[in-house]
């Protein structure tokens, strides 16, 4: 049969897949087709759909998307649910299968070809491989190794191949007693994946030209094997060994990666656990490659909310689990931070009020008077889940509040985003293989590969997916602004004179002149940084 899997990306708590990341989902269904043998496959993401006036022939038709995460992204759009009936009217005569994470939009739509998987859609994409009766499933130990390994060749398909960043799966579900009112990882059963599994794994992604890996799809990358005999608080103990030896297996897989990274670390566990905490700490630091992002599921600092959506740690703990972090990661390698804490704030959970923004926002301001670094805070609003406690839960909606809550984002924007921003990355840091996938104006937007990467806008237009090195002159909103390193004043153009600190009024002059070096930059702040730049 002709299979035809359509990445329309996803973005869940604990896995993201929209470009230049590749999620576990479009991986897996295509190792439940490839170790088969019989069959072929075609890999198409929603994007390339868009831009092509004719669809790819088929026999049966696989879509892969879910965005419970609400977000705002560069490289790619997730699939909308007019483009889901659109695929599903294309191929009519076809089987239309779409799994992934369960969101509102599997809820909205209903064609009589389209059918929706509500459990593993690799297992039940496997059963249409083996040609029995598709069942509602989940898959198997067995199953879970077998796919993973045998998908990897599926990222050879993708556009950004070979700057795709494999989003890993080291587990499923949150082994908390009690989980958070809006997440979904409570509803699954949980598993940790074996390390064999997911060291064998990253060796055949290796093999095939992948050098950028995340440790993502997990809840807490410190309760990776957790020991289950020992809780405190609902919480259970890491065992540092184990995440050590995963990491280790992983370097010894994919010896030349240029990028390990992780996603989602409990400050909770942090804050109850710091010994082996800092053993774990210790461990990737030592074995994951810089810029690295630990993202704390803090949600919010107002101690009503935290009660009533059972969030995982009081302000106090957060502090104390941005502090260890800082201590272990903070220090720098080439210029840049090997691990910093990242903070993610929700909006619109039971018995939140303007308050909430207070509280918020001053919890903020003592990380920052503190000196202590957090590489990106990001602020959200709601998206409701099916299944989870919240889904059903009667929320008012009060537009003083909404006004209150932009007015809120603003000032921690200004006074805590943009001076955080100038001490991660100082002028004249430099940033390596930066990928440009965007292009705004005359300005190109790059990103590092890598765990929230930072937003680099060059003032000169760079062809899609090349990659630079830049080095900082400036900050926006969120944003940094870069010059390609080294630094050459004789291949400049007007845009990028004009954006040196200085310049602005001398970029026409020296055009028209000709033959710029770098002394006609010496009225310039950025001077010495230029100089040392263009070594």
């Amino acid at each position: 049969m002709r299979f035809l899997l359509i990445d329309g990306y996803v973005d869940e708590p604990t896995a993201l897949g929209v470009p230049p990341y590749i999620s576990p989902y479009v991986r897996y269904v295509a190792g439940a087709i490839l170790s088969q043998g019989q069959h072929t496959l075609l890999y198409r993401t929603i994007d390339q759909l868009r831009e092509s006036d004719v669809w790819p022939e088929a026999d049966v038709v696989i879509l892969v998307s879910g965005n419970p995460v609400p977000g705002k992204y560069l490289g790619g759009a997730p699939i909308t649910v007019r483009e889901v009936e659109a695929i599903a009217l294309y191929y009519k005569k076809l089987p239309v299968v779409w799994g992934g994470p369960q969101s509102l939009e599997k809820t909205r739509i209903s064609f009589s070809n389209l059918f929706i998987v509500e459990k593993d859609i690799e297992a039940y994409v496997a059963d249409m491989a083996c040609g029995i009766s598709p069942r509602m499933r989940r898959r198997t130990e067995e199953e879970w190794h077998i796919f993973a390994v045998s998908g990897a060749e599926v990222v050879l398909q993708h556009p950004w191949f070979p700057h795709v960043m494999i989003e890993l799966e080291t587990a499923r579900g949150c082994p908390r007693r009690v989980h958070c009112s809006f997440c979904l990882e409570g509803l699954y059963p949980v598993e940790f994946r074996p390390r064999e599994s997911i060291v064998a794994e990253v060796k055949r992604l290796f093999e095939v030209g992948c050098r950028h890996f995340r440790l993502g799809k997990q809840a807490d990358i410190l309760s990776f094997h957790p020991d289950m005999e020992e809780e405190r608080d609902g919480f259970f103990r890491p065992v540092p060994e184990r995440v050590r030896a995963l990491y280790a297996g992983i370097r010894e897989a994919a010896p030349d990666l240029k990028t390990l990274h992780l996603d989602n670390m409990n400050p909770g566990t942090l804050a109850r656990f710091p010994e082996e905490s800092a053993k774990i700490l210790e461990a990737i630091v030592e074995y994951h490659t810089p810029g690295d992002v630990a993202a704390f599921g803090m949600e919010s600092a107002d101690p009503y909310v935290i009660e009533h959506n059972h969030l995982k740690a009081t302000p106090e703990q957060v502090m104390i689990a941005i502090e260890l972090v800082n201590a272990i990661g903070g220090k720098r390698s080439e210029g840049i931070p090997h691990l910093l804490p990242g903070i993610n704030l929700i909006h619109g959970l039971m018995g939140e009020s303007r308050e909430t923004f207070r509280l918020n926002y001053e919890f903020l301001k003592t990380v920052l008077e503190k000196g202590l670094l957090l590489r990106r805070i990001n602020i959200r609003q709601l998206k409701r889940t099916p299944g989870t406690p919240l889904a059903d839960t009667s929320l008012r909606h009060d537009v003083k509040t909404e006004a209150a809550f932009r007015r809120y984002k603003e000032k921690i924007r200004e006074e805590i985003d943009n001076p955080m921003l100038k001490k991660v990355f100082p002028l004249g840091t430099v940033l390596r293989g930066v990928i440009v996938d965007g292009q705004r104006g005359e300005w190109s937007l790059a990103r590092p590969l890598g765990s929230y990467p930072i937003t680099v806008i060059i003032p000169r237009l760079y062809p899609l997916r090349t990659c630079l090195d830049v080095f900082v002159i400036g900050y926006r909103e969120r944003s940094l602004i870069g010059l390609v390193y080294p630094f050459d004043p004789k291949h400049l153009t007007y845009h990028e004179i004009q954006y040196i600190p200085g310049m602005s009024k001398k970029a026409g002059v020296l055009l028209t002149r000709g033959d710029i070096s770098l002394s006609d930059f010496s009225q310039s702040p950025l001077y010495e940084i230029l100089q040392k730049m263009s070594r």
